[in-house]
């Protein structure tokens, strides 16, 4: 039997690493070391000893065949913990399988079903903002409109989200993870008295006092239903038990949920469960300006198969719609990065890699790797149509933006099926005319825009 090779990298500096190289261009240095070192590169970041695994078949290995060898990097995950709590995100092992079983029929088509029409509502009420020739920020813009749905879906639509001020505690709250921020967020002390981070940390507890107060009253409308002595409450309460929102289901979940437990899962669905699409959605925009024949395809589909507002069916007949989404996702993928660590010292497409090292699957490099995708920079969606895709058996994981296996994201119906209908609703009615020469990039928790996404709406 050979003996198994160490991987090589890019030489580091002493103390540091690799981490300024990595910290400088994310995704540059990533797709160096890619085309350099081949299908494993070991380097040094943030301490953390990294290899990068760039084999498709070997990231299907980790994160579906053999996903329980490579549980998340416990490093990582403890850090985001602190933001979310011990959410469907972070949890591991029992818990998680109990929470994601309780969470997933929120997900079913039958229930997307009925989100539809928030989705194609509240993407209306955004329409009627607009006022031609007035320029916007399309992240802002974008981001205030999924946040929308998402607490319309997670909580009801009679939340208020502006009386409650969550928009702007959120905003708060992610503004360190910005990539402007995070050279600060990563290596200042907690303790450092900096005004973001502090602005951040009250966000943070805004968000905790919201969600109890809104379990809080949901409970006490449901234990009034319960009593002989509610009057006018069991009529309200009536009307909660047929509510279909995600606290709703939590709440009637067969494994009862604390009311901490519940708050985490509703903290990470807020922290991650609109800003990935809110993302997509803005590097939509700017692709579709940047493209006119794409453009002019996307509108000629909506005309010809709309009669009227968009609805769930109309999805399943946008073909060409579904495709500007996922080529958006391909080349500008929200999750740039997939994070797993090994429980044991294994063999990866024949080199060796220690137990508890940071393993690395750039979503980034691969959906970008022309090994699988012909003229990779280029924006073509029709590459995802039958008969107009010369890439017909390109393996499964050069494209993962959801990721894969037992740990995929549990949301990426309901995401893929908002952003279709987002984009339905807007390209209707408006076309976007970038004010800007090109949009840079950066790979923080997410990949952001380095800066404004400033745009014009005409009208169609």
């Amino acid at each position: 039997m050979a003996t198994q090779q160490t991987p090589s990298g890019p030489r580091g500096l002493p103390l540091v690493g690799n981490t300024h190289q990595w910290a400088r261009d994310p995704n540059g240095f990533r797709e160096r070391c890619a085309a350099e070192y081949g299908p494993v590169t070991n380097f040094e970041m943030l301490g953390w000893d990294t290899y990068m695994v760039t084999d498709p078949d070997e990231i299907e290995r980790i994160l579906v065949s053999e996903s329980e060898r490579f549980p998340k990097h416990s490093d990582s995950n403890s850090e985001l913990k602190e933001i979310v709590g011990d959410g469907l995100i972070t949890s591991q092992g029992d818990l998680w399988e109990r929470q994601r079983e309780a969470i997933q029929p929120a997900f079913y088509m039958d229930h997307i079903r009925e989100y539809a029409d928030i989705m194609v509502s509240r993407s209306e009420e955004a329409a009627e903002r607009w006022r031609a020739g007035e320029e916007i920020e399309v992240r802002e813009e974008m981001t205030r409109l999924t946040l929308e749905i998402l607490v319309d879906a997670m909580f009801g639509r009679d939340i208020d989200i502006e009386e409650r001020g969550i928009y702007e505690a959120v905003e708060a709250f992610q503004k360190p993870m910005r990539p402007a921020y995070q050279p600060i967020t990563f290596f200042a002390p907690d303790w450092t008295p900096l005004p973001f981070l502090r602005r951040a940390n009250r966000a943070h507890e805004h968000l905790h006092e919201q969600i109890d107060d809104i379990v809080d009253q949901r409970r006490a409308r449901r234990t009034a239903l319960r009593s002989e002595r509610a009057g006018d409450a069991r009529e309200q309460a009536g009307r909660d038990a047929d509510r279909d929102d995600l606290l709703s289901m939590l709440l009637d979940a067969d494994t009862e949920m604390s009311d901490e437990q519940i708050r985490d899962e509703m903290m990470t669905f807020l922290f991650a469960g609109h800003e990935t699409t809110a993302l997509t959605l803005t590097f939509l925009w700017d692709l579709l300006s940047r493209n006119a024949g794409a453009r002019e395809r996307l509108h000629a589909e909506l005309d010809a198969t709309l009669d009227g507002r968009p609805t769930i069916e109309d999805v399943f007949e946008l073909d060409y719609t579904k495709a500007v989404v996922k080529e958006a996702m391909r080349l500008y993928p929200p999750a740039h990065e997939i994070r797993r660590e090994p429980v044991e010292d294994v063999e990866i497409a024949g080199y060796s890699v220690p137990e508890g090292s940071l393993l690395v699957l750039p979503t980034w490099v691969m959906h970008r790797d022309a090994r699988f995708w012909a003229h990779p920079e280029q924006f073509r969606p029709e590459r995802w149509l039958d008969g107009e895709g010369p890439e017909t058996d390109r393996p499964d994981f050069a494209y993962f933006p959801f990721g894969g296996g037992p740990r995929h994201c549990i949301g990426h119906r309901f995401a893929m099926t908002e952003a279709q209908l987002v984009v339905a609703t807007l390209a209707s009615r408006w076309e976007l005319e970038r004010q800007y020469d090109d949009l840079g990039v950066s790979a923080a928790v997410t990949l952001q825009p380095d800066g404004d996404v400033t745009m014009v709406p005409r009208p169609r």
